[in-house]
């Protein structure tokens, strides 16, 4: 018995390896004799006829689906039962878990759908337990019916579950943190997952559904000796957490930096935090290694934070920077643009905060299924679940199938696409511009100085009239030039 999992985007830019997949591979290694494979096709330079080729010696082939990537997940498994017929088809991950019997009815081709946590259900598949004895999946009787099993329990104690890092070591060897400093890049780098879940409810978020709206953590004693192993087996020296909230039970991380201080381990780190996380705990685990912190933000404006029920306040925000700065933290922030009710001074109030930061991440504000926001829009009637099988709707990237919200696409939208285009594109070259000691910290002398003069160069195309032109032919869309407006009354801020 062969098990393949994959996450075939082709077409996007994946720099994560996939700890999911690597769980689940180890899961199954433990407790079964199926042989396991897993292949990130971009991290490995993998194309779509070589993973096609190792369809044909597979017995399950499971997939990972994100809504972004969705018609490249099912266009691979209509093209893997073509090259073998008997292999099973599972798919699961963020997009599936409230659209599965839709997927299966509209996919024939697709043989299960797996909600939540996939380690006991992927084993009960390949052992051949009787598929209405499964929790947590949904599959399809001989006669064509869709049949949705009850959920399954999530596992109580995650300490028991590994990841061994010989099934994707291809994907972590070399691996680098691209949101670090520089000088953190020069370490041997390796992601890491301590906890599951988020305790909190934002309403463009489905984590709080896909999780059982529950967090659990490695007990600090285990993660501590995990951490000790993986240093020692391959020679770590900077480990990223990639846990939606690393720091949600202070409690918790108290005992783990006292732990970790006494095992005499010196390692350096990087963990997602929230506004509002306490000095104490900052201070400790600044003191066992922790030089990179990042936490979404999203607005900088209380009535949008509010309404995207983040349980913050601008406050908190700033407080919290403030913290990390006097702390000497590199502090990575995470925001939003054309959030529900977002108006351009509301925006205003998030530009003031871009500078505070030493990397930014801005996204376009973007639809996802099972979102306190999704059911929302599908109330208003702005929206139906039909828009994740039709590949017309959304806005073609080089990511995948995006659905932005956008006035292009729903009225109670405040900004055109093109408008928060341009200003996005303008926000990062002027922080890149007016935050030349943060980019070449980040990315060394040579290659900042580089970033640094093609910035400049960009953002020039974009201010002039004839670069606006040629970048988004606003004038023949009679698209509003509030931001470009709005960025000319402004010198050199970030």
């Amino acid at each position: 018995m062969k098990l393949l999992l994959t996450n075939p985007n082709f077409k996007g830019v994946v720099e994560d390896p996939s700890l999911s997949f690597c769980f689940i591979g180890t899961y199954v290694k433990e407790h079964s004799n199926c042989e396991v494979e897993i292949i990130e096709p971009t991290l490995q330079g993998v194309t779509e006829k070589q993973l096609l080729a190792k369809m044909k010696e597979s017995d399950i082939l499971g997939l990972t689906c994100y809504t972004e990537s969705r018609f490249q997940v099912f266009d691979f498994a209509r093209k893997a039962k073509e090259v073998n017929p008997n292999c099973k088809i599972v798919i699961g991950g963020p997009h599936v878990y409230t659209l599965d019997k839709e997927i299966l009815e509209y996919y024939p081709f697709v043989d299960f759908i797996v909600r939540g946590e996939g380690e006991e259900t992927i084993l009960e598949i390949i052992e051949g337990k009787p598929a209405e004895k499964i929790l947590g999946i949904a599959w399809r009787k001989n006669s064509g019916e869709v049949v949705r099993n009850p959920d399954r329990p999530l596992i109580s104690n995650i300490d028991n579950l590994h990841c061994d890092y010989s099934l994707i070591l291809p994907q972590v060897k070399g691996w680098k943190e691209l949101g670090s400093p520089y000088e953190l890049q020069k370490l041997n780098n390796l992601p890491v997952i301590a906890s599951r879940g988020c305790p909190f409810h934002c309403t463009f978020c489905a984590a709080h559904e896909l999780w059982g709206k529950r967090y659990r953590g490695f007990s600090p004693e285990e993660l501590v000796r995990r951490l000790k192993k993986l240093s020692s087996d391959y020679n770590i020296g900077y480990f990223r957490f990639y846990d939606a909230l690393f720091t949600a039970n202070d409690e918790r991380i108290l005992k783990f930096c006292d732990l970790l201080k006494k095992s005499n381990l010196k390692i350096r780190f990087r963990i997602d935090i929230r506004a509002g996380t306490s000095r104490e705990v900052l201070k400790k685990l600044k003191e066992v290694g922790c030089d990179v912190v990042g936490f979404g933000v999203e607005s900088g404006s209380d009535k949008i934070l509010q309404r995207i029920n983040k349980m913050t306040t601008r406050k908190l925000i700033e407080e919290t920077i403030k913290t990390c700065k006097e702390l000497g933290y590199w502090i990575h922030g995470f925001f939003m643009v054309s959030l529900p009710d977002e108006t351009l001074e509301d925006f205003e109030k998030t530009f003031e905060l871009f500078k505070s930061f030493d990397e930014m991440n801005i996204q376009f504000f973007k639809i996802h299924p099972n979102t306190i926001f999704y059911n929302e829009l599908k109330q208003k009637g702005e929206i139906n679940d039909e828009v994740w099988f039709n590949p017309d709707y959304g806005f073609k990237t080089k990511y995948g199938s995006e659905v932005y919200y956008c006035k292009e696409m729903f009225p109670s939208a405040n900004f055109y696409r093109k408008e928060v285009e341009i200003l996005l594109h303008r926000v990062n070259y002027n922080y890149i511009i007016y935050n030349r000691q943060k980019t070449i910290r980040k990315y060394g002398l040579t290659k900042g100085i580089f970033i640094i003069s093609l910035s400049i160069v960009m953002d020039g195309l974009l201010k002039n009239g004839t670069g606006r032109k040629l970048y988004f032919r606003l004038e023949k869309a009679n698209i509003p030039k509030r931001f470009y407006n709005w960025f000319t009354k402004r010198k050199k801020e970030n």
